[in-house]
């Protein structure tokens, strides 16, 4: 006989298990425990909305942020009601969007009934998950001692850390010159207004780091590097919602192969570009039929679109907001900036003071060379699990709960959110939500997305019995 009041327990209070919760305590029609659990007490920020500053805002605009997906405009009734100036086209604060999720949390609790669903806030740091046995349910164990049990468990924790650029040794020797996690520490803190500064990619974490800078006053020039060296883009300034055209005529049209795929695309995008229509609308018309194609794709081609296209397709789709682009094309502008494309060979204590850098320029024999004073880690996440400084993630692999897929963008999970086990098996007790669903479906890193899965995430625990839902 099922528990009076079964317990669904999610690790992980960012977006994806708050947004999980939410939908829990918002739908609950029987009594249900949900327990969320972090590992620090700033429950629904995470990374992501966890900073403090102004100047660090939405790389989405304020009209298709809403944590909601059956309420796409409830966001933007927060935003309005915090200042009436913003609108659909706002790129507001990311500190706000922290605090309309805990808003939204805690207006959830408030709301769900006698009858329906409780909430149980956790702060600790899960170690090891635990399997049913013996009658009892599963369990997760944490640092601290503790134990706590429940029916049913989500994974919802994020990225794995960004990779460090450089080997353990040249860290070692730049000491304080190196800034590893630029989301850690405010960077003005670590660098002199004067520095010079070497930021190593040159995506969105990057375009952060340099308005940082540019609010803090720094004096010193800045350079970009990457692999491909590509610039970022921003979304156009706009008060209306953009338009979305028909693009599954076009990838069905096309044939199975990425190489036809991506001919027609571009032919299509290049024509509607030419008619003066926005190259935007169409990269985001993409966006619900990416996860069947990605699906569709065979292995070859995936591994083909990692290695040659993925790049371009996270500038062109992972955009920016106009206020932070306007930043870096001042910048550039003044002489103060430069991008460019290649590797770093080595950093080495300079005569003179600082680090010399030695390059190589992408496609180029020869190296090249330029003097530093600071150097931020600012590449992207990884969904390499083998890589995670988590004990929690590294016993889930240890113990065989969880599988990392070939690619190394995340995690083997079912169209039902139910985790691979490492026989290919799933535990209908163990579920994941969460960007490393990239694995599955490529596009689930934004909140358009990760909205939807929580949502599906919640119906698919209310048909598998784990609790009553409207």
């Amino acid at each position: 006989m099922p528990p009076a009041r079964p317990t669904i327990l999610i690790i992980g209070a960012g977006f994806s298990g708050t947004a999980t919760a939410v939908q829990l305590l918002r739908q609950a029609r029987e009594p249900l425990d949900v327990v969320l659990l972090n590992e620090s007490g700033r429950m629904a920020r995470g990374l992501a909305y966890g900073t403090d500053s102004l100047e660090h805002v939405l790389n989405v605009p304020a009209g298709n942020m809403s944590a909601l997906a059956d309420d796409p405009d409830n966001f933007l009734r927060y935003c309005r009601w915090v200042d009436a100036r913003w609108h659909a086209g706002s790129f507001v604060p990311r500190r706000i969007y922290g605090a309309y999720l805990e808003s939204l949390l805690a207006a959830a609790e408030s709301a769900a009934g006698p009858q329906g669903a409780r909430l149980q806030r956790v702060v600790g740091r899960a170690l090891r998950v635990r399997p049913p046995a013996g009658g009892l349910p599963a369990a997760v164990l944490l640092e601290d001692g503790r134990e706590l049990r429940a029916e049913h468990i989500v994974l919802a924790f994020g990225h794995v850390a960004p990779e460090h650029p450089l080997d353990a040794a040249t860290r070692e020797q730049l000491g304080p010159a190196y800034t590893g996690d630029p989301w850690r520490q405010p960077l003005a803190e670590c660098v002199p207004p004067d520095a010079r500064v070497l930021l190593v990619g040159a995506g969105l974490t990057a375009l952060d780091m340099l308005v940082s800078l540019d609010r803090a006053g720094h004096r010193g020039p800045v350079h970009l590097l990457s692999r491909r060296g590509l610039a970022p883009q921003p979304h156009r300034p706009q008060r209306e919602r953009p338009a979305h055209p028909e693009v599954a005529s076009v990838l069905a049209g096309a044939g199975p192969t990425l190489r036809a795929q991506l001919r027609a695309l571009r032919q299509t995008i290049g024509a509607a570009v030419a008619r003066g229509e926005d190259w935007r609308d169409w990269i985001g018309a993409l966006r619900p039929h990416t996860p069947g194609w990605w699906r569709a794709l065979g292995a070859a081609d995936r591994r083909r679109f990692l290695r040659h296209l993925q790049p371009h397709w996270d500038t062109l789709r992972h955009r920016c907001a106009p206020e932070a682009h306007a930043v870096f094309e001042r910048w550039r502008a003044d002489g103060r900036l430069t991008l460019e494309a290649g590797r770093i060979v080595a950093l080495q204590p300079a005569a003179g003071g600082g680090f010399a850098l030695r390059w190589r320029p992408r496609g180029a024999v020869g190296l090249r060379e330029r003097i530093v004073d600071h150097v931020v880690n600012c590449t992207a996440p990884s969904g390499r699990l083998a890589g995670s400084a988590s004990p929690l993630v590294a016993a889930l692999c240890a113990d065989g709960l969880v599988v990392p897929d070939a690619l190394g963008l995340g995690l083997l999970v079912d169209a039902d959110y139910r985790v691979a086990d490492a026989q290919g098996r799933t535990a209908p007790w163990l579920h994941y939500v969460g960007p490393l669903l990239k694995a599955r479906d490529w596009e689930a890193t934004a909140i358009p997305e990760l909205r939807q899965h929580a949502a599906a995430l919640v119906a698919r625990l209310a048909v598998a019995g784990a609790c009553r839902c409207a």
